[in-house]
């Protein structure tokens, strides 16, 4: 009897260290696999970016007549005309990053194609499906097979935005799901999860020679002719930056595609003569150069912003900062995004005094993107693809923009001015569309901080 209860004991001693030898190799294994969760996580936020991303090139110096302010508003579809035009004079090449490719683009590419077989185009574009709003896998064919080269990016390159969840699909999905293989036109659980990392290139431009040897540069705000309805706004230099842009796109390209036939960058020019300083600029480098101008703003500045998107807490920040030393700022928002109106309403909360919140509507909605900094006699402006988000401005999407600095007189600054000022008038109120609740600001804050919902603006 004594033997038998020492065996029960034993078995049940056993069957014990048995459970906690399976407890520790549990807690091992998830240990190992949180580690290897936030590991994906950090590294995949602070990674080295990519070439061709984060770009400011060095100013050029330009005459007015070399710059052209492009106002949808004015003249319904003039991006769209600009971009078909200089298509059309192209002899040597053409590069585009867009999404979507507008039909009308996609026709003038095959038939200036046609009609100069050796001339090298290269469209760089968003790989998202077109049920998502990309263009039609069809049209992308079509454009490879009359041998235009045609580059998806690889978006998985760049930072994540939404490091918890990027991680977990990295870790799972990603290594074996491909964008590309994805069945054009419809929404599957595949292309529904990927589009939760919130990754998007956003760039916008064209850049071509003009068949006399000079250059012809468009960045936009958003794609020309994309049937949205709502106005665009861009900017056409004639000449410099053309290098700069075609070679940040090259090295887009090159990690995106196995392709080797992608044209060469322009040739160097020197830095030109005129009354206007242009830069162009990608991702953070946007942002460093929107903080640094907006903060250092003050009594006797103003400061206009037309975007659809705006949250990003350094902004924010540099906006308080300017209308706390007497800066006049007057912001045109889009009302449809909770994580706006939270900003907005931090803003004026703050310094309602010097900082006024209009609502686009109407006449006033629209797709252009642009800050316009009045110091004095000069002004300021960045216009781009980039909403000011964590998203826009952070190196996450890519983004591209044109930023210029010339005296108060110069034709596109007065062509900006001009724009936002109808764009104002016709604007709703602040009080129209106002949320100023805790709820709505706590959440837009952890949105904003860890890009885990969609509330998390582009």
């Amino acid at each position: 009897m004594d033997g038998s209860g020492n065996c029960h004991r034993s078995g049940r001693g056993a069957g014990l260290r048995w459970r906690l030898r399976l407890l520790r190799r549990i807690a091992i294994l998830g240990s190992m696999a949180v580690l290897t969760w936030v590991g994906c996580a950090i590294w995949n936020s602070v990674k080295p970016l990519p070439a061709g991303t984060h770009v400011a090139s060095l100013p050029a110096r330009l005459a007015e007549s070399q710059v052209d302010f492009i106002d949808d508003h004015s003249q319904h579809g003039a991006a769209l005309k600009r971009e078909i035009e200089a298509i059309g004079r192209a002899e040597q090449t053409i590069v585009l990053d867009q999404c979507p490719l507008a039909r009308e683009l996609a026709e003038q590419l095959l038939l200036r194609k046609r009609q100069r077989p050796n001339l090298k185009i290269m469209l760089v574009t968003d790989p998202r499906n077109e049920v998502y709003g990309g263009t039609p896998a069809q049209t992308l064919s079509t454009l490879e097979s009359a041998g235009i080269i045609v580059a998806r990016t690889r978006l998985e390159r760049m930072r994540d935005s939404n490091p918890l969840y990027s991680s977990l699909w990295r870790l799972s999905m990603g290594w074996w799901s491909d964008p590309f293989d994805e069945v054009p036109g419809e929404v599957t659980l595949i292309s529904s999860l990927r589009r939760r990392n919130f990754k998007a290139n956003q760039r916008q431009l064209l850049v071509a020679d003009d068949g006399a040897g000079g250059w012809t540069s468009i960045v936009m705000s958003a794609a020309a002719g994309n049937g949205g309805g709502s106005a665009n706004a861009a900017l056409e230099i004639h000449g410099h930056l053309a290098r700069d842009i075609v070679a940040s796109e090259l090295g887009i390209a090159a990690w995106s595609t196995d392709d080797d036939r992608l044209p060469a960058a322009p040739p160097m020019m020197s830095r030109g003569v005129g009354t206007i300083d242009a830069r162009f600029l990608t991702e953070g480098a946007i942002h460093t150069a929107l903080r640094d101008v907006i903060a250092a703003a003050g009594n006797g500045d103003s400061i206009s912003v037309v975007v659809r998107a705006f949250d990003d807490r350094q902004l924010i920040h540099a906006m308080l900062r300017a209308a706390a030393h007497g800066a006049k700022l007057q912001l045109l928002l889009d009302s449809d995004g909770p994580g706006t109106q939270a900003a907005a309403g931090e803003l004026v909360h703050n310094e309602a005094g010097n900082i006024e919140v209009r609502w686009q509507t109407g006449f006033a909605h629209s797709d252009a993107r642009y800050a316009l900094i009045r110091h004095r006699g000069d002004v300021w402006i960045n216009l781009g693809s980039a909403n000011f988000t964590r998203r826009g401005l952070d190196d996450m999407n890519l983004e591209a923009g044109i930023e210029l600095h010339m005296p108060a007189r110069a034709a596109p600054a007065r062509a900006a001015a001009d724009l936002f000022a109808r764009a104002w008038s016709s604007a709703a109120v602040y009080a129209d569309h106002a949320d100023e609740s805790q709820e709505t600001y706590w959440r837009y804050r952890l949105a904003e901080a860890t890009g885990l919902t969609m509330f998390q603006a582009e």
